[in-house]
C-alpha cells in the first residue's frame, strides 16, 4: 500500500492550469470540436492561436478567450494551401516565442455512392483531411526539433477503423490520417515529440451541414437514435491527453458514444 504522502502526483489534474506556460495552434476553430478545443486549452492556461478560414469567427472566439483572461491571436488560414500554414505557425511563433502544441482538427465530411458522387467533392476531403493536416504539421516541426519538445494531436474519426457505405473517401481519408501520424511517431520521439491519433465517434458538430441534407437524414435514422458525444466532450479529452507528464506518449485515443455501436 502507499503512503499518501508518497503518493505520485506528477499528471497534473485537469481542471486547473495543466497548460500554463504553453502555446498551442488548433486548426478548425470556426465550429465544433475546434472551437471547444480552443476554449479547452485557453481555459487551462495555453496561449492559443486560432486557425481556420471565416475571420469573423476566429475574431469573435480571440474576443471572447481574452475577455476571460486568456490570449488568443486570430490567425485566418486555408491549410490546404502550405504558404498560409507555414504563415500560420509563424505568425503563432512569433507571438509565442514558439509553438509547443498543435491540434489538428480541421475536416470536412462528403457523404456519397461512390457511383454517384462528385470527384470534386472527393478531392476537396483529400485535401482538408489529409494534406492541410500534412501542411500544418510540416510547418510546425521545424521548430519543435529545433526545441526538442513539442506535441502533435490529430483528430481522425472511428471511421478511420471501420468501413460503411457513403463514407468511402472520407473513410480513407482517416484510414490514411492514421497511417501518417504513426509514422510521425516514430520519426520525432528520439527529438521528444509526442504525438497522439485522436478518433472520436459521431459528435455534434457542423461537419455534415455540406453533405445532402436527404442523405444526412438517412444516415441519423440508420444510427438508430445515438446519443451523440459533445464537442466539449472531445475536447476535454484532448486536454487530458495534452496534460500527462512527459514522459508519457499517448499514442492512439478512441472515443465513441456509449451506445455506439462498432462503427
Amino acid at each position: 500500500m502507499t503512503d499518501a504522502k508518497q503518493e505520485d502526483r506528477s499528471t497534473p489534474e485537469v481542471g486547473g492550469t495543466p497548460l500554463a506556460g504553453r502555446a498551442a495552434v488548433i486548426t478548425g476553430v470556426s465550429s465544433g470540436i475546434g472551437r471547444a478545443t480552443a476554449r479547452a486549452l485557453a481555459g487551462a492556461g495555453a496561449r492559443v492561436g486560432l486557425a481556420a478560414r471565416r475571420v469573423e469567427r476566429l475574431e469573435e472566439l480571440a474576443e471572447e478567450i481574452g475577455q476571460s483572461g486568456g490570449e488568443a491571436l486570430a490567425l485566418p488560414t486555408d491549410v490546404t494551401d502550405y504558404t498560409q500554414a507555414e504563415a500560420m505557425v509563424r505568425r503563432a511563433e512569433e507571438a509565442f516565442s514558439g509553438v509547443d502544441v498543435l491540434v489538428n482538427v480541421a475536416g470536412v465530411m462528403l457523404p456519397a455512392q461512390i457511383a454517384e458522387a462528385n470527384p470534386a467533392d472527393w478531392r476537396r476531403m483529400v485535401e482538408v483531411n489529409l494534406m492541410g493536416v500534412m501542411h500544418a504539421t510540416r510547418a510546425a516541426l521545424p521548430g519543435m526539433l529545433r526545441r526538442g519538445t513539442g506535441h502533435i494531436v490529430n483528430v481522425s474519426s472511428t471511421s478511420g477503423r471501420t468501413h460503411q457505405p457513403l463514407f468511402s473517401v472520407y473513410a480513407a481519408t482517416k484510414h490514411g490520417l492514421g497511417a501518417f501520424t504513426n509514422v510521425l511517431r516514430k520519426e520525432v520521439h528520439p527529438n521528444r515529440i509526442r504525438v497522439t491519433l485522436f478518433e472520436p465517434g459521431p459528435t455534434e458538430s457542423e461537419l455534415g451541414s455540406h453533405a445532402d441534407p436527404e442523405l444526412m437524414k438517412v444516415l441519423m435514422d440508420s444510427m438508430g437514435g445515438v446519443e451523440f458525444l459533445k464537442a466539449e466532450d472531445v475536447a476535454q479529452g484532448i486536454l487530458w491527453t495534452l496534460a500527462q507528464p512527459d514522459r508519457i506518449n499517448v499514442n492512439e485515443v478512441l472515443f465513441r458514444p456509449t451506445d455506439q455501436r462498432d462503427w
